[in-house]
């Protein structure tokens, strides 16, 4: 209960502490690095805040959360343009903050990326940053292969069962012959893309190979692994995919 009748409310260091929502060791902190002095000391030695310093206090501690450090508070406290030195501050700290999630997002992408191919290959498949930037750029190449695969597969797929349906339900077969040839150098020319561009990561010898063509097309696969004959080890297995135009 604050002290004080018609005069001003005064406030201890304990009811101070509560208000603001902090620790008396806290409130006691700030006295002692200066950054707010109670406005008078009872007769007793007990430290009393006022309105004003409560107000204050509730202003240094709304500050502090912004990532102010207490030397900086100090001086802002003390200066009577204190409002523009914190916009000033604010906008250099929004800078950082945003630069530190940006850095941070690579960082996790990073790690991503590293995390991802340990898992899939079952073995840590770079030794360095120039490794890790070469695996991100793989990623993302891989990822606009398989886009590309998607783009030009679906209409196919479309085509090839809007004949099929149409040859089912009608009895004729017109519709998918005229779409059978659209169809079959669709395929081939996405197969020769994709085929060209991809390699295979052995999991027992590390060596990355190209399989033979007819092993390709007919291997158990997955989006990211086929089982193939490693050209360099002979180690049948699944091998991981990987992108490479050499």
């Amino acid at each position: 209960m604050p002290l004080g009748g018609a005069k001003m409310s005064l406030y201890t260091t304990g009811e101070a502490a509560k208000i603001c929502n902090v620790t008396v060791r806290t409130i006691q902190y700030y006295d002692k690095e200066g950054i707010i002095h109670p406005s008078e000391i009872s007769v007793g030695g007990r430290r009393l805040y006022s309105e004003e310093d409560i107000n204050n206090l509730k202003k240094v501690c709304m500050i502090k959360s912004l990532g102010v450090s207490l030397a900086g508070i100090k001086e802002i406290m003390k200066d009577e343009e204190g409002e523009k030195v914190i916009q000033v501050f604010l906008e250099e700290q929004e800078k950082e903050i945003a630069e530190n999630i940006d850095n941070l997002t690579e960082q996790v992408k990073r790690i991503r990326v590293v995390r991802d191919s340990i898992k899939e290959s079952g073995f840590l498949p770079v030794n360095s940053n120039e490794d890790i930037e070469e695996l991100m750029e793989e990623k993302k190449n891989i990822k606009k292969l398989r886009l590309f695969l998607l783009a030009v597969g679906i209409p196919v797929s479309i085509m090839e069962w809007t004949g099929i349906i149409y040859w089912i339900m009608s009895g004729n077969p017109k519709l998918f012959l005229v779409f059978l040839p659209i169809i079959i150098i669709l395929s081939v020319f996405v197969f020769v893309i994709y085929y060209g561009r991809t390699k295979f990561l052995c999991p027992h010898c590390h060596t990355l190979f190209k399989p033979r063509v007819v092993e390709y097309i007919f291997a158990n696969h997955t989006l990211k692994l086929r089982k193939l004959t490693c050209t360099s080890c002979g180690h049948k297995g699944m091998c991981i995919e990987k992108y490479s135009i050499d």
